[in-house]
C-alpha cells in the first residue's frame, strides 16, 4: 500500500509529538524533518561534506579559510544539513568578527534599532522582512536593522549571499556562530555604536528530542541573562516552535531565569498566541499551517526593573 507523502508527514508530526508526551523512543533513523516537499532522515547522507585536507584547526568553523568553497548554482539548497551538535570543540569557538563591526560598512546606519533572528536557517525569513519593511513600512516599529545567527557554515554563508542579490546591502546581515557562545559579544558590539536590540526572535530551534541532547537547545539560563543584559524596557521576544515541548522548554526557561525582567503576554502557560505578530511567516511556518498543523508561540516584554 502507497501513501501520500502529506500523511506521511503527518503521522510521523504524530509520532514525534506522541514521543515527547509518552517518553516513547523514535529510532534516529525514524525520525525525520518536515520540509516543504520532502521528507529528510536526520541520519540521512547530507550533502554538506566536511572536508579535512584543508582545515584550519585553529581557527572557527565559520572562518573564511576553512569556508572557502562557493555554494555552487543550482544545487539543492533545501539539502544541506539539518542538524549540528551546538557542543562539539569546533562549534565553541569565537565567530571572527572585524574590529569595526557593525561599523565597517556592513550596516549603512548602524545607530538603528537591531532586529537579531536567532537560528535563522537560510535567511529566507529576514530577507522576505527586511523586504516588505522597505515597501511597507510600519511607523510603530520605525526603521530597523535585521541580522541572522546561523550554526551551519555554509547555511550561514548562502544566507549572507543572498544579500546583494536581494538589493538588501546595509540592512541585513549573517553571522555563522553558536549563539550560546557569540551573542553577548554580538550585542555588545552592535549596542556600541548607539544601536539598540528592538527584537529577539527565536523560531523553530532544532528540538533536539533525546533527553541527552536536551541541553544542546538554544534557549539556555545563560542565554535568558544575555538577553536580560542587552535588552531594554518595551523591547521583545519571540518565541514560536510547532513542537509544543521545544515552545513550553524555551517559555519555561524564560520565565524561571528571566521573569523578574521579561512579562509573558498570555500569563497561562497552556495557552499560546494565535496569530504570528510580526505578520511575515518562516518558510516552516507556511509548511506548517498548509498541513493544518499547530503552531505554538508567545512574546515577552522586557519590563523596567
Amino acid at each position: 500500500m502507497r501513501y501520500s507523502n502529506s500523511a506521511l508527514k503527518l503521522a510521523l508530526h504524530f509520532l514525534v509529538s506522541k514521543s515527547v508526551v509518552t517518553g516513547f523512543q523514535l529510532a534516529p533513523s525514524s525520525y525525520h524533518v518536515l520540509s516543504n516537499t520532502r521528507l529528510f532522515s536526520t541520519d540521512s547522507q547530507s550533502t554538506e561534506k566536511e572536508t579535512t585536507s584543508n582545515y584550519d584547526t585553529t581557527k572557527s568553523p565559520w572562518a573564511p579559510e576553512n569556508n572557502m568553497e562557493p555554494i555552487k548554482k543550482g544545487i539543492n539548497k533545501s539539502r544541506f544539513r539539518q542538524h549540528v551538535n551546538p557542543l562539539a570543540r569546533k562549534f565553541q569557538m569565537e565567530t571572527e568578527l572585524d574590529t569595526e563591526w557593525p561599523n565597517d560598512g556592513t550596516f549603512s546606519d548602524p545607530s538603528l534599532p537591531l532586529h537579531i533572528d536567532v537560528g535563522c536557517g537560510k535567511g529566507g525569513f529576514l530577507l522576505e522582512l527586511a523586504k516588505h519593511r522597505l515597501e511597507t513600512p510600519n511607523e510603530s516599529e520605525g526603521e530597523r536593522n535585521y541580522l541572522g545567527l546561523e550554526i551551519r557554515p555554509s547555511v550561514a554563508t548562502f544566507a549572507k549571499q543572498r544579500v546583494a542579490k536581494r538589493g538588501l546591502t546595509g540592512k541585513i546581515d549573517f553571522i555563522g556562530c553558536n549563539a550560546n557562545v557569540d551573542l553577548d559579544r554580538i550585542l555588545k558590539k552592535y549596542t556600541k555604536y548607539g544601536g539598540e536590540i528592538a527584537l529577539v526572535s527565536i523560531q523553530y530551534p532544532d528540538p533536539h528530542f533525546k533527553k541527552s541532547h536536551q541541553k544542546r537547545r538554544v534557549v539556555t539560563p545563560e542565554f535568558v541573562q544575555t538577553l536580560v543584559k542587552h535588552v531594554k524596557p518595551g523591547k521583545q521576544i519571540f518565541i514560536q516552535s510547532d513542537i509544543k515541548d521545544v515552545l513550553d522548554n524555551m517559555r519555561e526557561t524564560i520565565r524561571e531565569f528571566g521573569g523578574e525582567y521579561f512579562e509573558d503576554s498570555i500569563p497561562n502557560l497552556e495557552e499560546y498566541m494565535e496569530e504570528n505578530p510580526i505578520g511575515v511567516p518562516t518558510e516552516r511556518e507556511i509548511s506548517v499551517l498548509d498541513q493544518d498543523l499547530p503552531v505554538y508561540r508567545t512574546v515577552f516584554t522586557r519590563i523596567d526593573n
